[in-house]
């Protein structure tokens, strides 16, 4: 995907590792908020599935952006006490930890009240349970991981993410996949995201909204899906609300996706006409149109075309 010059919609820009400078992309911010969008209208689709299909002049990133959107968007989930957790839970639940430092997963082992500074035994560590700010029990067993806690960055900075920043971490939606070239995805979700303008530049990786499941993931939320090996793990759970499918490998099964949102990249820099037949097929099918524009109140960025859909599940 070309990358532009600052202007007046350059809000954030793009580097491909820590410390490069950040490269203002006046088209990335408008796929960040596509993926809001498509976020935001799981509520209204009335049981039809959303179908968003844009047109890229390259894949680079497109997903990883819509993706970082969706996620930003998602609610946030109400953080129990994390001592009140302790109290309740039996030795080996599993449970997922957050402190200011670092985020950590696996089984509980003891809670020692008797001492004046009361200590945790999670996830293969011992700590004061004041320095746990959020804790949630999972839903299968874990080996015990742990790891950075994930910034949020420049994207992160609006109040109703950043002041929920870590219940977003310990209990994330996890209920969108990413479909595609695997490598490619994951090396999109490397790549650095911030502002162009030194003196507010805050550049973390996408990967830090995505969180993408990997088997040292101490927190995921989305699962990255081989376009290649598809076939054979259909269908995806219905837990997934969002299917981003990347490229004509990925969008050659959008008649198998049952999730109530989908979103198309079309990357026009293959000479393949095949995925936007895909899509152009199953509008034919009793769609309704939808206008992003003048409907979801989203404009596409120059060089990028959309369309959308809804079709009946």
């Amino acid at each position: 995907m070309r990358r532009e010059d600052a202007g007046s919609r350059t809000v954030i820009g793009l580097a491909d590792e820590a410390g490069a400078a950040i490269e203002p992309a006046a088209w990335a911010e408008p796929l960040v908020q596509l993926g809001k969008v498509a976020c935001g209208r799981l509520r209204d689709l009335g049981g039809r599935q959303l179908v968003i299909a844009i047109s890229v002049p390259c894949r680079d990133y497109a997903a990883a952006l819509v993706a970082s959107g969706w996620a930003l968007a998602a609610p946030a989930p109400t953080a129990e006490a994390p001592i009140d957790v302790f109290r309740r839970v039996t030795a080996g639940t599993p449970l997922r930890v957050v402190t200011e430092r670092f985020v950590a997963a696996g089984p509980f082992g003891w809670l020692d009240e008797e001492r004046p500074d009361p200590r945790v035994f999670v996830a293969g560590k011992t700590v004061p349970v004041e320095r746990y700010k959020v804790a949630t029990v999972l839903r299968d067993p874990i080996e015990a991981v742990a790891s950075d806690l994930p910034q949020p960055g420049f994207l992160g900075r609006e109040p109703a993410v950043a002041s929920t920043w870590l219940a977003r971490i310990a209990e994330p939606a996890a209920d969108l996949a990413l479909v595609g070239t695997a490598s490619w995805l994951r090396e999109d979700l490397a790549a650095y995201v911030g502002s162009p303008r030194p003196a507010t530049a805050t550049a973390v990786p996408l990967a830090n909204y995505v969180l993408p499941e990997g088997r040292q993931a101490a927190t995921w939320s989305t699962r990255i899906y081989s376009a290649s090996k598809l076939a054979d793990e259909l269908p995806i759970p219905r837990y997934y609300r969002g299917v981003i499918l990347d490229g004509y490998g990925a969008i050659k099964y959008l008649d198998n996706i049952e999730a109530p949102v989908v979103v198309c990249v079309i990357d026009r820099s293959v000479a393949d006409e095949s995925a936007a037949e895909v899509v152009m097929q199953a509008r034919s099918a009793n769609s309704r149109p939808i206008s992003l524009r003048e409907e979801y109140g989203w404009r596409p960025p120059a060089g990028v075309e959309a369309l959308a859909f809804t079709v009946a599940l």
